[in-house]
């Protein structure tokens, strides 16, 4: 697996802006797709054999769920409490979307039930929201963001540790 491609602020912003001009299913699936996605490679970058990593998180590996991940990634202190818990919540509500095709949404009583336990939601009312809705939405979005950022810090961390080894430079 390459090392992570060194991200600046801007791109992560340019990817979150988005998923917010999306449907509220389409910007839960594919932020709840994408959180899983980082938290597998993040698992998978830290794996002391690159090639059982590989296994364990194949499409048929034992770690190939997003709740999979999230418990192990958990128990082995990979991630905080803070983080299992907000990502347990961000599985919940993408699977919700993903299952629910009709009439579910960022005010739909269900999402709002598990959005308004995410650690987010008071950086989200800081944002002004127009709306519940609007609150919860960028709650679930920070919730994603957020994840994916730290896993992106340990990851660079871990490589800077690595002798001799260089970020490959930011494709502008």
């Amino acid at each position: 697996m390459a090392a992570p491609k060194d991200l600046q602020l801007a791109e992560w912003n340019v990817m979150m802006d988005s998923f917010d001009k999306e449907s509220d299913r389409g910007a839960a699936v594919l932020a709840g797709g994408f959180t899983e996605h980082y938290l597998g490679n993040y698992l998978r970058l830290i794996a002391h054999d690159p090639k059982i990593g590989e296994e364990l998180f194949g499409a048929t590996g034992p770690l190939s769920s997003f709740s999979q991940r999230i418990s192990v990634a958990y128990a082995f202190e990979f991630i905080s409490r803070q983080h299992y818990a907000d990502l347990s919540i961000v599985r919940r509500i993408r699977n919700h979307f993903a299952h629910h095709p009709m009439e579910v949404s960022f005010s739909s009583n269900d999402v709002v039930q598990l959005a308004r336990t995410l650690t987010t939601v008071q950086m989200a009312k800081d944002s002004r929201p127009e709306s519940d809705a609007m609150l919860y939405r960028r709650a679930y979005l920070f919730a994603c963001g957020g994840f994916c950022g730290y896993a992106y810090t340990m990851l660079v961390h871990k490589y800077k540790r690595l002798e001799g080894y260089k970020m490959p430079p930011s494709e502008s």
